[in-house]
């Protein structure tokens, strides 16, 4: 270890720290695939040549020194046990749904995963949605690929258009089966609050919501996808709240809630897969026919992860109640 002492030319402060000869770029790569936000860190060097981590945050800069808790993490389990990811998110989630699902609360019948993620509501999708295609965006802005490419494999362009045009349908259908009301002797419907002339229908709410369609459909980056669905989002109207949700949309938010809890298990919890044959695999394998199984079921069969998960967690004997009350201290 040698001692630096090095005057920032953009504030003028001084720092004095230690640094030795290891790749500050392969650090920070490191620590963008355990899934740490590293757009505000970046690479430094001495005169000497040797580098180090700097991190610039509300004009400050301050230095990762080279006994950092992260870096020791990262030797130690090759992942960081950070508990604002995204992952950690969905893992919470998703026991929670399990949760409801599956605990009688006394006199009650148990209900299923599909019903407790439809009592989120049917707008839920779409907010949802679109924070996923905002992150996904800031993903491959930051360089992220991996990371994008196993939230991309759930919701993507596919996926999107299959619930535009559902939506589009199911808004043909309510219009349909409104009261048909008239205004000097002019037929229109009354639709969360707008009067729409019956024969404007088409020209001023669907055909808009087609046109945003097509962006969607011809959109090549994540920042137009992302874009795009802002548009349709705003020319939409509101759907009812106990207004089914879309199915792909479903499928995705199972496969891909279910895929994340997975991968957080076998991360940070020393849990492991058996596989099909009732072979026990170890961390590494684990997460690689975790991978496999995510990619054979990615198209409109993410629900089957769902039942992978509820066997992980038997074969590693979790319990999910004591796990959420765990969370909560």
């Amino acid at each position: 270890m040698k001692q630096l002492k090095f005057e920032c030319p953009e504030c003028g402060t001084e720092f004095t720290l230690t640094a030795n000869q290891t790749k500050a770029k392969e650090r920070i790569e490191a620590l963008k695939k355990a899934g740490v936000d590293v757009s505000e860190l970046f690479a430094m060097q001495s005169a000497d040549g040797l580098e180090f981590i700097a991190s610039k945050r509300d004009g400050v800069i301050s230095i990762l020194e080279e006994d950092d808790p992260i870096f020791q993490a990262i030797i130690i389990q090759g992942t960081i046990p950070n508990r604002q990811l995204f992952r950690r998110w969905v893992m919470a989630q998703m026991f929670r749904i399990i949760y409801i699902a599956t605990n009688t609360h006394g006199a009650y019948k148990p209900i299923g995963v599909s019903e407790v993620i439809h009592s989120m509501g049917y707008e839920y999708q779409w907010k949802m949605l679109n924070n996923e295609l905002y992150a996904q965006h800031k993903m491959m802005q930051n360089g992220d690929v991996d990371n994008f490419r196993d939230r991309n494999r759930w919701f993507n362009k596919r996926v999107v258009l299959d619930m535009a045009k559902d939506y589009i349908e199911k808004l043909k259908k309510r219009f349909d089966e409104l009261k048909l009301r008239k205004c000097k002797g002019i037929p229109y419907k009354r639709i969360n609050g707008q009067n729409i002339f019956v024969d404007d229908f088409d020209k001023k709410v669907i055909k808009p919501l087609l046109f945003a369609v097509h962006k969607i459909q011809h959109s090549e980056n994540t920042y137009e996808l992302w874009h795009s669905v802002q548009e349709f989002n705003k020319r939409r109207i509101k759907m009812h709240w106990d207004t089914p949700q879309n199915a792909a949309w479903l499928d995705a938010y199972k496969g891909s809630g279910a895929f994340f809890t997975m991968q957080n298990m076998i991360r940070f919890h020393n849990c492991v897969i058996i596989d099909d044959n009732g072979k026990t695999l170890g961390k590494n394998a684990s997460l690689a026919f975790l991978n496999k199984k995510a990619k054979l079921y990615e198209n409109r069969e993410g629900w089957r992860l769902i039942g992978m998960l509820k066997k992980m967690l038997d074969d590693n004997n979790i319990d999910v109640v004591a796990k959420m009350k765990e969370w909560r201290k």
